[in-house]
């Protein structure tokens, strides 16, 4: 069961309709909201979309109009940043393997817990915002840093541990940030020297 108080009631009305149109069934919600559907900790406000698609912007705009406003933010080869009603939805098209099956509820797919797990360590590794780091806190909970690790192998089997290693305990841009909306308490000093005793025991 979703945890369909963690987004806004437009937003989850806008995520379902997405979902409807065939032309984007090889999209996933991925990120902040697809986990914070999962588990429930904190609100989320976005919609990013990944899949092995190529972008075609103008496509995209005709098979959304229908939807309400939309309007380009960004465009590039890979990546279309929307707002639509107001909202900010991401496309990406992202060949990368999947660590586990997506989740299914009802027409909505989501990225599996593993698999955002992985993500998650790479958005660390780029520029690690506060969001990221307090989603990689409640992530293990449920697994340890080593399985999490694991699933960024799969996921990146190039990818570079001795940076996302590094980067997990580099808070300095973090700590500038906002702190994100909570429904589960918590506490950013607790965050962090929850994820420094996890590195340290790899």
């Amino acid at each position: 069961m979703l945890h369909t108080d963690t987004i806004f009631p437009g937003t989850l009305e806008l995520l379902s309709r997405v979902m409807e149109i065939p032309e984007f069934d090889s999209y996933l919600l991925a990120g902040g909201t697809a986990l914070a559907l999962q588990i429930g900790h904190r609100i989320s406000v976005d919609l990013d979309f990944f899949g092995e698609k190529e972008i075609e912007a103008d496509e995209f705009v005709d098979q959304l109009s229908a939807l309400g406003t939309v309007r380009i933010m960004s465009r590039s080869r890979n990546i279309l940043i929307l707002d639509i009603n107001g909202i900010k939805v991401d496309f990406v098209n992202y060949r990368y393997p999947l660590v586990k099956a997506p989740v299914m509820e009802g027409i909505i797919r989501l990225s599996s817990p593993e698999d955002i797990g992985a993500m998650k360590l790479a958005a660390i590794t780029g520029r690690g915002r506060k969001r990221d780091f307090i989603d990689l806190h409640f992530l293990l909970n449920r697994f340890s840093l080593a399985a999490i690790m694991e699933f960024y192998r799969t996921k990146y089997p190039s990818g570079s541990e001795f940076l996302v290693m590094r980067s997990l305990t580099y808070f300095v841009d973090a700590d500038q940030d906002e702190d994100p909306r909570m429904l589960v308490p918590v506490d950013w000093e607790a965050v962090k020297a929850s994820i420094i005793r996890e590195v340290r025991k790899l």
